[in-house]
C-alpha cells in the first residue's frame, strides 16, 4: 500500500510538471516581464511616486499589477510607458493562457490529444501497446485486469474498440508509431515494455528497433504473422519476444510483457492452456504462501520449482512455502497467466 502511496504521489507531480511544461513559454514571458517592472520601479527616483519610493517586492507587485490594466500612479515618462504597454502584454499572454487552459480542460473531457499527451507523459515503469485491434484490444484488458499502466499507440481514430479503450481511462495517442516523436510522447523512454500488435509486419519491426535504440532496457514483444520468420527474427536480434498471432492468445501475449517465458501453448476442449516459466519477486504476493494454496487460488498445477539456490524439486511439496527467487514451472489456463505472473512480481 504504501509504494502505491509512493507511486501516486510521483505521478502527481510528474504531472504537475508536464501542465508547467505545457505552458512554459507563458511563464517565462510573464516572469521576464514582471522581473523587468520590477527592477524599473525600483531603479525610478523616490520623488516620482507621491507615496514614497517602492521596495524592489513592491516593484513587482506593481508591475504584476500594471499588466492587469491597474498600473500605480508615476511622473517618470518610462513608468507612464510601460503602464501603458504592460495591459496589453498582460491581454495577449495571460488571455492566452487562459484560452490554452480552457482547451486542455475542455480536451480532457472530449479525450483529445492534448489532454492524452499530458497524461501519458506522467506514466513511468508502463506498458507501450501499439495498435487496439482485436488482438491489441484483448490484450489490453488482460493488462488492466492485472493493474498493469498502459500508454496506447493507435494511428486510426476511428478504431473499433477506440470508445472502450477510452472508457477505461488509459491514455490514447492518435498517432503513427513510425515516427520517433510518438514513441518519445508513448514514454518508450521510459517504459518496462512495448508491445507492438499491428497487422503491419515491417512496421512492427521498424518500431521494434526504434524503440530498442531510445531504451536499450525495454523489453519488446512483436507480434509477426509468419512463425517461422517470427522465431528467426527472435533468434537474431535483440527482440524478447516475436510471436505469431495464430499461436498465441492475448492472455499469452500480456504475461510475455510481464516477463514470463511462455514454454509451450495448446488447447484442451477448446480452452487455450499454456506451460510458463514464472520468477517470484522478493515484493510477490505469492512469497511465504505455499504450494497448494497457489495451485488452488489460480486454478494452476505447478510442475517444477527451482529455488534460488539451482535446487530442482519436479514436483515440488505441496506444502512446500515460496520465498524470494524461486521459479515455478506452471501448467494454467491462459486466462490466468497473466494474474499469476503480476502477483508474482508485485506486492499489492
Amino acid at each position: 500500500m504504501q509504494r502505491v502511496r509512493q507511486r501516486n504521489v510521483f505521478t502527481a507531480f510528474l504531472y504537475a510538471r508536464a501542465i508547467l511544461f505545457q505552458f512554459r513559454w507563458t511563464i517565462a514571458v510573464l516572469a521576464a516581464a514582471v522581473l523587468l517592472g520590477g527592477i524599473v520601479y525600483s531603479l525610478t527616483p523616490a520623488q516620482a511616486f507621491k507615496e514614497g519610493k517602492p521596495s524592489f517586492w513592491a516593484g513587482l507587485f506593481y508591475s504584476w499589477m500594471a499588466m492587469l490594466s491597474q498600473p500605480a500612479q508615476a511622473d517618470t515618462w518610462y513608468l507612464q510607458l510601460l503602464c501603458g504597454l504592460y495591459p496589453l502584454i498582460g491581454f495577449v499572454v495571460v488571455g492566452e493562457g487562459i484560452v490554452r487552459l480552457a482547451m486542455l480542460i475542455a480536451s480532457r473531457e472530449h479525450g483529445k490529444k492534448e489532454w492524452m499527451t499530458v497524461m501519458a507523459s506522467t506514466y513511468r515503469d508502463h506498458v507501450v501497446l501499439c495498435g487496439v485491434g482485436h488482438l491489441g484490444y484483448r490484450v489490453l484488458e488482460q493488462l488492466l485486469a492485472s493493474q498493469v499502466p498502459v500508454v496506447v499507440l493507435e494511428k486510426d481514430p476511428e478504431a473499433r474498440f477506440m470508445s472502450q479503450v477510452k472508457a477505461a481511462g488509459v491514455p490514447v495517442l492518435i498517432r503513427n508509431m513510425t515516427e520517433d516523436q510518438s514513441l518519445v510522447d508513448a514514454g518508450v523512454p521510459n517504459a518496462r515494455v512495448i508491445i507492438i500488435a499491428t497487422n503491419e509486419d515491417m512496421a512492427n519491426l521498424e518500431v521494434a528497433l526504434d524503440a530498442r535504440k531510445m531504451n536499450p532496457k525495454i523489453r519488446i514483444i512483436m507480434r509477426l504473422f509468419d512463425q517461422q520468420i517470427a522465431r528467426k527474427i527472435s533468434d537474431a536480434l535483440t527482440i524478447d519476444a516475436a510471436f505469431s498471432s495464430s499461436a498465441l492468445a492475448a492472455p499469452i501475449v500480456a504475461a510475455m510483457s510481464l516477463d514470463t517465458k511462455v514454454m509451450a501453448s495448446y488447447v484442451i476442449g477448446e480452452t487455450p492452456y499454456v506451460t510458463a516459466e514464472v520468477r517470484v519477486d522478493s515484493s510477490s504476493v505469492l512469497c511465504g504462501r505455499n504450494i497448494a494454496e497457489i495451485e488452488k487460488s489460480y486454478s494452476s498445477r505447478i510442475i517444477a520449482r527451482t529455488l534460488k539456490s539451482g535446487t530442482l524439486q519436479s514436483p515440488p511439496p505441496l506444502d512446500a512455502t515460496i520465498v524470494s527467487g524461486d521459479t515455478l514451472v506452471v501448467h494454467t489456463a491462459a486466462s490466468k497467466l497473466t494474474a499469476l505472473t503480476a502477483d508474482s512480481k508485485l506486492m499489492v
